[in-house]
C-alpha cells in the first residue's frame, strides 16, 4: 500500500510539473534566424513548439524568403503544435512590414483617407496575413505625433496628435483583422510620441516629455470590447515610476493600464532583446520583474541568439526557482495561461 501511495504520489508531482512547464511555455514567444522549413533555427523553433517550450514566433524579414517558404513554415507550426501557435509580426504598413511583395500603406498615409477607403486598406492587410498564415500582428501602433524627431513621426506610424482620430483609425484596423480571426495588439503603452529616443539602441526618459493625452486612446479602445492585446513599452517615466520602465513596473503596468485604465486582455512586453532593457537588467530580473508588473507574454526577439541559446529552458528554470522561492506568485502564471488560450480558442474556432 506503501508503495502505491508513493507511486501516485510522484505521478501527481511529475503531472504538476509537466502542467507548469506547459503553462511557462505558454507565456513566451521567441524570434529565430531562418527562413526556410530546412534552416537550422526554424527547426529549432518547431521542436521548441512540439515540446511546449513556446507559445509562438515573431517573424522579422530576416525570416522571409519568398510567401511559398514562409506560408510552408508557419503552416508546419500549426500542424506540429497541441494549442494553436501565436505566429506573430509587426505589420503596420509603412516602413514598418516585414516582407516586399506587397506595399501597405503607413498609418500617416491611411490617415489622410476617409474611413471607407481606410477600412479596405486595412481590409486587405488583413487578407495578406490571413494568406501567410500569421494570426497576431503587433499594431497599430497608437502613439501620439507630439514629437517631430520621435521614430513615431519620423517613421510615419502615428495617425496623428489627436486621441480620437488615433483612435478612430486604430480601431479600423483592430476589426478587419479580427473580422478574420487574427489577434491585434495596440502599442507602445503608456505612450512613445513625446520621445525622440529609441528603446532599440538604449535607455529612453519620457519624465519631462510625456502627455496625459497620449493615454487616451488606450481608454477610448479598451470601450471596444473585442481588443486582443496591449503591448508595453520599455520607455521610462519617473512621473509613474521611479525605479523601473514600463515593461517592468508594476505602477506602469497593474496599477494604470489594468487597475485605472480597466484593460483585462492580454498584456506583452516590447521585445526585451532591445538594449534598453538588454544592457541594464539581467534575464531573472526581466522575468521577475515583468511577470510580477501584470506581463503575461514575453516577448524575446533573438536577435542576439548567441547570447541566448536555450532560451526558452532558461526562462522557465528562473520562473520555476523563483515560484519556489515565493518571488513569483504560481496565480500570476495561471492567470496568463487562461488569458493566452482563451483568445487562442478564439483564433482557432
Amino acid at each position: 500500500m506503501k508503495k502505491i501511495i508513493l507511486t501516485f504520489l510522484l505521478l501527481t508531482n511529475l503531472t504538476m510539473a509537466s502542467d507548469l512547464d506547459y503553462k511557462i511555455g505558454q507565456m513566451i514567444i521567441v524570434g529565430f534566424n531562418g527562413n526556410t522549413v530546412h534552416s537550422p533555427g526554424y527547426k529549432k523553433v518547431l521542436k521548441q513548439l512540439k515540446n511546449n517550450e513556446i507559445s509562438g514566433v515573431l517573424l522579422f524579414s530576416k525570416n522571409i524568403k519568398s510567401q511559398n517558404d514562409l506560408i510552408k513554415m508557419n503552416q508546419k507550426l500549426i500542424d506540429n503544435s497541441s494549442l494553436t501557435p501565436f505566429i506573430s509580426i509587426d505589420n503596420e504598413g509603412g516602413i514598418i512590414q516585414r516582407y516586399d511583395f506587397y506595399k501597405h500603406k503607413s498609418a500617416k498615409e491611411v490617415s489622410k483617407l476617409d474611413k471607407i477607403d481606410a477600412k479596405e486598406e486595412y481590409k486587405k492587410l488583413a487578407h495578406m496575413q490571413k494568406m501567410l498564415k500569421i494570426n497576431l500582428n503587433f499594431a497599430p501602433c497608437v502613439d501620439l505625433e507630439i514629437n517631430q524627431d520621435s521614430i513615431i513621426k519620423k517613421k510615419e506610424r502615428s495617425y496623428g496628435a489627436n486621441p480620437e482620430t488615433v483612435s478612430s483609425y486604430a480601431e479600423i484596423f483592430i476589426k478587419e483583422h479580427n473580422k478574420i480571426k487574427i489577434a491585434t495588439s495596440i502599442k507602445h503603452f503608456p505612450g512613445h510620441g513625446s520621445v525622440s529616443g529609441d528603446t532599440h539602441k538604449g535607455f529612453v526618459d519620457a519624465t519631462n516629455t510625456f502627455q496625459k493625452e497620449e493615454l487616451e486612446p488606450y481608454y477610448i479602445l479598451k470601450k471596444y470590447n473585442k481588443l486582443n492585446m496591449v503591448m508595453v513599452s520599455h520607455i521610462f517615466n519617473s512621473n509613474i515610476d521611479e525605479i523601473y520602465p514600463a515593461s517592468l513596473s508594476e505602477k506602469t503596468i497593474k496599477d494604470l493600464l489594468i487597475n485605472e485604465i480597466g484593460f483585462d486582455g492580454i498584456i506583452i512586453s516590447d521585445d526585451y532583446d532591445m538594449k534598453a532593457i538588454k544592457d541594464n537588467y539581467s534575464l531573472r530580473d526581466i522575468v521577475v520583474n515583468s511577470i510580477n508588473s501584470g506581463i503575461n507574454i514575453l516577448l524575446f526577439s533573438n536577435n542576439i541568439e548567441s547570447k541566448n541559446k536555450n532560451l526558452p529552458a532558461k526562462i522557465k528554470k528562473i520562473i520555476k526557482k523563483e515560484i519556489e522561492l515565493g518571488n513569483i506568485s504560481i496565480k500570476d502564471i495561471d492567470n496568463s495561461y487562461q488569458k493566452i488560450t482563451r483568445l487562442k480558442r478564439k483564433l482557432s474556432s
